[in-house]
This record gives C-alpha cells, structure tokens and sequence, in this order.
C-alpha cells in the first residue's frame, strides 16, 4: 500500500509545483521568480509592497527587480522606501540666556528662539558629556518670568564606553514662547551645556504604513548573562533589511541601552548601532519608548541584540520583535493591460527610467495599493550565468585530464628510444 501512494505523492508533489509555475516573455526567462499585480488602475498611480520573500530571493538586492506587462513590456516604475518623502526638521536660531547651577538639585539652562519664533515642539541638547543618563524638565515662558511646564520628564542619554550615541532629543507640548527653561536633574555636579538647539513643528505628514513585522516575540537566550539581556537571530538571508526592534516587559519603570551587532557567519560580530528603551510614570501618566528605529540595517544574516543591564537585574517577562523595511514600488499602468512583477536575476543592473525623474507625488494624491499575487517559479526559466559558472566542475575535470594527459605523453616520451643514439 505504501508503494502504491508515494507515486501518488510525487504526482501531488509535481502538481503543486506546477500550479506556482508560470512561463514568462522569451526576454524574461533569466528571471526566476515572479508574482501577478492584481487589477491595476490605469487612471492613478499604483504602488506595490515589496514583501520579504521578493527581497530574500532577489538576486542582487532588488536590483533585478522588474515590471512587465502581458506583451512582455517592460513598464517604468519607481522604488521608494516612503510613499512621499518626510519633511525637514527646520531649526529655529536658539541662544542661551542662562547656563547655571543650583547645588544639590539640577544645572539650568534658559534658551531665547527670539521675539517671533515659530511654533515648536522638540529640541537637543548639546552636550560634550559622554556617558549619562539624565532627567530633564522642560518648561516654556513668553517673558521668562512666568513658566508653564510642557514636558514634565524626559530623559537624555549616551554611552559612548559602549559605542552607543544613545538620544539627547526631546519632544514636548507645542507652543510657540520665545523661552525655553531646561532643568536637568544632576545635584552632585554641574551638567555641561554647550548650546541647545530647538526645531518647528512640522505638519500633518501623510500616512506611512508601519515597517512590515519579519519575527514575532521572541524569549531571550537562555544562556544569557546577568549584565545584558541577548538575542541571536537567524534572518535565513542576508537581503532582509531591518529597520526597527519592538520590546515587550512588564516592568514598570527602567531606562536601558540596546546594542546591535551583526554577522555574516555567527562567529565574528561588527557592531551596527543601537538605541534606548525605557519606561517611567510621571504625574499619573506613564511615558514609555520600547522601540528602537534605525534607518535600516541589511546585508547580514546573523543578527545580535543586547539589552545592557549594568548592575540592574534584568527586565522581566521580556520578548523581542524584529521589522524590515518597506520598499514601494510605483508605476503609472496602461489601459487593459495586466502587469507582473519579477525578480531574481543576478546578473541583472538596477534600470533607469525618466519615470523616477518625473514622477512628483502631491500630498493629497489619491495612490491605489495593488495587491502581490503568491510567488511562482519561472517554468521555462533559462539560467543567465555563463556555461562555466553553471558547470564549475567541468573546468576542473578538463584540467585534471589535461595534467593526465601531459604526464601520460611526457612518460612515453621518456620511454622512448633516442633515434641519435642507433
């Protein structure tokens, strides 16, 4: 019986291979995978996510990746990590007015942005200090005289012993005071203060999807050292470019520094940034961060993060969440045309477009997400590498038979007999 069924399961087997196969345009076979754009609209821009399977099986960090049409066009498109670009943090010229110490209690400092400062809500301090963690008030007036609280606790960090930059910005309630009034809470010795520099509001950005979850809540190491908290994570690929770790703790309150490290073979770590996360109550209200956000970090398969304790025991019912990046590709279709996105081509360059030169996305431009259809492999794919990368093997096989070949003729040509001699 069980002779009878394993045919029968490779008969399934070639089946569902073959219903994510799909044959591609003869100009396209050397692209491996692809995946169908459901029902594009040809009146607006259309966008498409790039999820973790397309940039896992790029060949060459999604510069192979394509659009084409059912003729086998290929359709100009855009690839853009945001859907509109962020506004500018705009400084507003700060000078200081104060810069003082009050023993026991907390260094001062008083920041004048000028008779017409525009409305703001952030600042940084600057500071030489290299390793701290510090509290501040932060307090606004018109006259500096009279002070109104806008951000009753904050902390500012740094642990450079640890090559960590940690955080010295601040966001508070906006208002638009000339004054700004910094208390930071150091008694024993006076913080230094070099300058503070403040920022406008920014306005309403529009609306960013959130990075995409890649590994859902995970336990620390067990093997994990009192001092620090640690993860190691597999990506399974080195193409995953990740951009934000979430934490989860049930601990009320606590301030600590992430590191990150990474690695191409979990035996040497670089390290690759970190952060803070924290947790605090302050009049009733709890104020926490327990993410930490980078630009993105990718070429890596190995991935390390530490949670550095010091002489703090570690957090408790602690888990770790990793997310990639986004990457949108956007593309204008044509009328009754049905489109493909493709990838996984080594050898193929990033293309260039006059569409990523023009196209201008207003702020309230209405986009249309287009769904990704499931991943299928290319059925008449034709392998791009030359017939020697595809066979490596064959170079050394001719190799071995060319020495055999010169030994064997070179051992004739000593048994010989010498002509001269007869």
């Amino acid at each position: 019986m069980k002779r009878r069924s394993f045919p029968f399961f490779l008969l399934l087997t070639a089946l569902a291979a073959a219903a994510f196969a799909a044959d591609l345009p003869p100009a396209w076979r050397s692209w491996r995978y692809s995946r169908s754009l459901a029902s594009p609209h040809p009146d607006i821009l259309n966008y498409v996510i790039i999820d973790r399977d397309a940039f896992a099986h790029s060949g060459n960090r999604l510069a192979d990746l394509r659009i084409i049409d059912d003729l086998g066009n290929e359709q100009p498109f855009e690839l853009r990590s945001r859907l509109a670009p962020p506004p500018q943090p705009v400084s507003i010229p700060a000078t200081l007015r104060e810069n003082s110490f009050v023993p026991g209690q907390f260094t001062q400092v008083v920041v004048d942005l000028g008779p017409r400062a525009s409305f703001h809500n952030s600042l940084r301090v600057q500071t030489p200090e290299s390793d701290f963690i510090n509290w501040v008030e932060i307090a606004a007036s018109d006259d500096a005289h009279l002070w109104r609280i806008v951000k009753l606790r904050a902390p500012i960090s740094r642990f450079r012993k640890e090559n960590l930059e940690g955080s010295q910005t601040i966001r508070y309630s906006e208002n638009n005071a000339r004054y700004l009034r910094l208390r930071i809470q150091e008694p024993s010795e006076q913080f230094s203060v070099t300058g503070v520099e403040a920022f406008a509001s920014q306005g309403v950005e529009k609306e960013e999807p959130t990075p995409a979850p890649l590994i859902a809540l995970l336990p620390p190491d067990p093997a994990s050292a009192p001092s620090q908290t640690q993860w190691t994570v597999d990506l399974q690929s080195a193409a995953i470019p990740v951009a934000e770790l979430n934490f989860e703790t049930d601990q009320r309150e606590f301030y600590r520094a992430v590191r990150i490290l990474t690695s191409s073979d979990s035996n040497q770590w670089q390290p690759a940034g970190g952060g803070e996360i924290y947790r605090y109550s302050v009049a009733g209200r709890t104020e926490e961060s327990l993410r930490v956000s980078f630009y993105e970090l990718g070429g890596s398969r190995f991935w390390r993060v530490e949670i550095l304790n010091g002489n703090d025991v570690p957090l408790s019912s602690l888990r770790m969440s990793l997310a990639m990046s986004r990457r949108f590709a956007l593309f204008q279709p044509r009328e009754n045309r049905s489109y493909r996105l493709i990838y996984g081509n080594a050898r193929a360059a990033a293309p260039q477009y006059d569409f990523s030169r023009t196209l201008r996305i207003q702020p309230n431009e209405l986009l249309s997400r287009l769904d990704l259809g499931p991943e299928e492999t290319t059925a008449n794919y034709a392998d791009p590498h030359p017939f020697t990368e595809r066979h490596p093997n064959l170079l050394w096989i001719a190799l071995g038979l060319a020495i055999v070949l010169l030994g064997y003729a070179a051992l004739r040509a000593m048994r010989a007999p010498d002509s001269a001699a007869q």
